[in-house]
């Protein structure tokens, strides 16, 4: 009996070992992390390395060390935490950091560290049963003038030390100075330079999603010089955190001028038509926008003469609603506001003709747009439709003459002229990929059609439908353009190509077909796509599959990467716990051991769909914005949800920043300057650069001479993370202590091929 009851006690007690590696500690251990610096009547203080969620009400450190501790490569940045206790209100509270110097001289300056405050977010509804309600971690503005810190919690304090490229290695040592009123606090910092750099660009590539229309909507720009200073100050925040957006060319796009076709937002058909070759079709299918078509440049017209506009038209409903006008312009090009002519039609199933008399113009109009609205035009663009058009005459009732000759809808496909234009494109490519090391872009190409698992949409070129001839010839010679450029440039291999959204079985052939046609015309650029859905394989026509977490394919992730091709995986609203995950309200390590992982399974990139996700239209009620800073919970949009329905994501799902105006509701102040990230952000950048070390001990063993076979054997075993640390895709070690030591023995071994 006394045997039984002690084989229970040691299976329960390694079982209750394991139990509590699995929990972050930042979360749920007291007094397990952290180290005790000083405790008076005034404060308590202690630190932590930057790789922890430190909770309000977590407890002082068991352990006790009063001088920081830290070690880095050259080029990286190397954080910590201050965690500071008062017990009572301090006022005007101040901590910085001086230069570290080495006995030789060398300086890491104090314009190389940033001091950024914790703040915390409310989780009121945890993302699952693995979170919990409450204050969490995860904003990081800096902090720039002092402030008072209030008593009986933990305020911690976020230090980063970037480590520049040509640092010299050694031993540099400092002093953080805390400080309030009488209250004064030394802290002595020591950093370790080991003699090694991390590259300038990253080894593993990255997509993370941006919208700077929302940066625009809660930090009130008002110019667009406020919208570039705004951008470029993001842009510069990718650099930093080494990751790449989807699009750094939001204000250096190619630009085209296409010649030959007067007619945008309509389709050329060739089938249904009243006469020659094609009818124009256009088609209302947004029951929340007024879909049209319209003249693509401005018609001259006399304004001492009359006009009538007259057409065909047939619709793909009876009694269906459309309507017809056209609206003045100056000399200049500006819409005059009270010269619009308008008129509401009837269409059915055959061919009808039909007038708009315009009579004549003022004397200001020189020139007018044709406007085609196959539904009732309302204000909130409630109604649908589709309307042909054929046939279109403006006539000058003086002398009888058609004025606009391309209302016939007749287009020669030899006369069509795609004329692109690279130059701003082509500067702003050499800023973002040789000075700021971004590893990749989604290259957006004009025609392609899109979709997600929930709907898709053709694709449509200058009117002409995906799976006509005339589309084919006009992508042969639109993407011929763009590789030839690439090549110019020095850039092919850096676009991917993601213009589907993680396709359902469905939709596999739709996707392959496109793909197939960008690899036909440009067998060059980078085809991508997201995907999970089991047994569908178009990698012979796709060179990145980007899979979720929870759906990776290791026989797949073996196959494209024996035949040179790119293996990514993406985080968003799931997977949830127990997989490796990106909310606030789960573990410091997971978006650090993604990166771990990723190396591990040879993946090659690393995705997030948006980093500044901070409302949702369907569940946020109308002129309202979500405010971020008070709500973790980001909020699900669009699939067919009715407006009102508040389904959450995720807590932070699609959030690593913090828009600038914390009220943005009722705060109408302009706010431009450097975005604030967080805490998920930070960590996560130490995972790119752990995936640097593990790159970089690869490398040394590849360029090892022979008499280094123990540091090679050596360096071979740490390349296989111990099962201990991560075991697969959702069982790992919740304890970041395991990579901090596991990082150092790497960095030894680096340095032992140095020697």
């Amino acid at each position: 009996m006394r045997k039984a009851i002690l084989l229970f006690l040691m299976i329960f007690t390694g079982w209750l070992a394991y139990a509590q590696k699995q929990v972050d500690p930042g979360l749920k251990d007291s007094g397990g992390y952290g180290y005790l610096i000083n405790t008076d009547a005034s404060c308590s203080v202690w630190w932590a390395e930057g790789a922890y969620k430190v909770m309000r009400d977590a407890p002082l450190p068991s352990r006790t060390n009063p001088a920081i501790q830290l070690w880095s490569a050259r080029n990286e940045y190397e954080s910590f935490m201050i965690v500071v206790n008062p017990s009572g209100k301090m006022d005007n509270f101040t901590i910085s950091l001086s230069a570290l110097k080495d006995t030789k001289g060398n300086r890491i300056e104090a314009n190389q560290v940033s001091v950024r405050k914790v703040e915390y977010v409310k989780v009121s509804r945890p993302t699952d049963s693995y979170g919990f309600a409450g204050w969490w971690p995860d904003p990081l503005p800096l902090y720039e003038q002092p402030e008072a810190i209030d008593p009986g919690e933990n305020q911690p304090f976020w230090i980063t030390i970037k480590t520049s490229s040509t640092a010299k290695a050694g031993h540099y040592t400092g002093m953080i100075n805390l400080g309030s009123g009488d209250w004064k606090l030394a802290v002595p910092v020591s950093l370790h330079v080991w003699d090694f750099a991390l590259p300038e660009t990253p080894s593993v590539r990255s997509g993370f999603g941006f919208n700077l229309s929302a940066v625009r909507d809660y930090d009130n720009l008002k110019t667009p010089e406020d919208e570039r200073r705004a951008f470029e100050y993001y842009m510069e925040s990718f650099r930093d955190y080494k990751i790449s957006p989807y699009n750094p060319f939001v204000f250096s796009p190619i630009k085209e001028e296409v010649k030959g076709v007067a007619w945008q937002g309509g389709f050329f058909d060739s089938q249904t038509k009243h006469g020659g070759h094609y009818a124009y079709r256009v088609d209302d299918r947004s029951p929340t926008a007024n879909i049209e078509a319209s003249t693509r440049a401005l018609i001259p017209v006399n304004n001492t003469d009359v006009y009538e506009l007259t057409w065909f038209a047939r619709a793909a409903e009876k009694e269906q609603k459309y309507v017809v006008g056209v609206e003045g312009y100056d000399a200049g090009g500006k819409l005059i506001v009270f010269e619009n002519r308008f008129n509401l039609y009837t269409g059915g199933e055959d061919w009808k003709a039909e007038k708009l008399n315009l009579g004549s113009f003022n004397p200001e109009v020189k020139n007018i747009k044709i406007r085609l609205f196959p539904s009732l035009r309302t204000i909130s663009g409630e109604n649908t439709g589709t309307v042909w058009f054929d046939d279109l005459g403006l006539f000058n009732m003086r002398n009888g003459q058609n004025e606009f000759p391309a209302g016939s809808f007749e287009v020669n496909l030899d006369d069509i002229d795609i004329a692109l234009d690279f130059t701003e494109f082509n500067k702003a490519g050499k800023r973002y990929f040789d000075e700021f090391h971004f590893t990749g872009y989604n290259l957006r190409l004009k025609g392609l059609g899109s979709g997600t698992f929930f709907s898709r949409t053709k694709g449509v070129f200058e009117g002409f439908e995906q799976g006509t001839e005339e589309y084919y010839k006009l992508m042969e010679r639109y993407l011929g353009q763009i590789q030839d450029n690439l090549i110019r440039s020095g850039w092919l291999g850096k676009e991917y190509v993601y213009w589907f959204d993680e396709p359902a079985e469905r939709d596999y052939p739709f996707v392959k077909e496109t793909n197939e046609l960008i690899k036909k015309y440009a067998p060059g650029i980078t085809t991508f796509i997201t995907e999970h859905v089991k047994d569908q394989d178009i990698s012979d026509v796709t060179d990145i599959s980007c899979t979720i977490w929870d759906k990776l394919n290791h026989e797949k992730i073996q196959q494209m990467n024996q035949k040179g091709q790119e293996y990514w995986s993406y985080l968003c609203t799931g997977p949830k716990s127990p997989w490796i995950s990106l909310f606030i309200d789960h573990d410091a390590v997971n978006l650090r051991m993604w990166l771990w992982a990723s190396y591990q399974y040879r993946l090659k990139g690393i995705l997030v769909w948006a980093t500044n996700w901070w409302n949702s239209k369907t569940a946020s009620p109308e002129g309202y914005l979500q405010n971020p800073w008070k709500d973790a919970m980001s909020f699900t949009d669009g699939y067919g949800r009715p407006y009102g329905k508040q389904d959450g994501w995720g807590n932070g799902d699609g959030r690593f920043f913090y828009p600038l105006n914390r009220d943005p509701n009722n705060d109408q102040q302009t706010y431009t300057g450097p975005p604030v990230p967080s805490i998920r952000l930070e960590i996560m950048r130490d995972g790119i650069e752990d995936y640097e070390y593990f790159t970089l001990l690869e490398k040394a063993i590849q360029n090892a001479p022979g008499k280094n076979k123990a540091a090679v054997r050596e360096a071979r075993q740490l390349l296989n993370v111990p099962k201990q640390i991560y075991t697969d895709e959702k069982t790992y070690s919740k304890d970041p202590r395991d990579m901090l030591n596991y990082r150092k023995k790497i960095a030894e071994c680096i340095l032992k091929f140095k020697r």
